[in-house]
């Protein structure tokens, strides 16, 4: 590899729930598997990813095992996007804004 950061997207091999951690492998380089890397968490706001998503990888400088998963890439699934204010969850049966959420559960209790 050379020298430098390098940002790949591969794909989630294995989860650790107990570490937080995952392995991605990478279909190009005939399936190779990293060891377990962080996962990034804006916000603090933990990813689970499950095995075959799709992710982006920020490989560091000093190696292909070094680096963080900064996380999963949204194509057609479910997607949250902060905006205007507000954060919207959206998935293949529509969308809701946290704030709707939070009026529904008044509503209710």
């Amino acid at each position: 590899m050379k020298q430098g950061s390098e940002v790949r997207i591969g794909y989630i091999s294995s989860y650790n729930a107990g570490t937080g951690k995952a392995k991605v492998f990478y279909p190009d380089r005939l399936g190779q598997v990293t060891q377990e890397m962080s996962i990034f968490a804006p916000f603090g706001i933990s990813q689970i990813p499950m095995p075959d998503d799709q992710v982006l990888v920020l490989h560091l400088s000093n190696g292909q095992e070094a680096g963080l998963i900064i996380g999963k890439t949204v194509g057609t699934g479910a997607a949250m996007a902060a905006a205007g204010g507000d954060i919207t969850i959206a998935g293949t049966a529509g969308s809701i804004t946290l704030s709707d959420l939070i009026k529904i559960k008044n509503k209710v209790l």
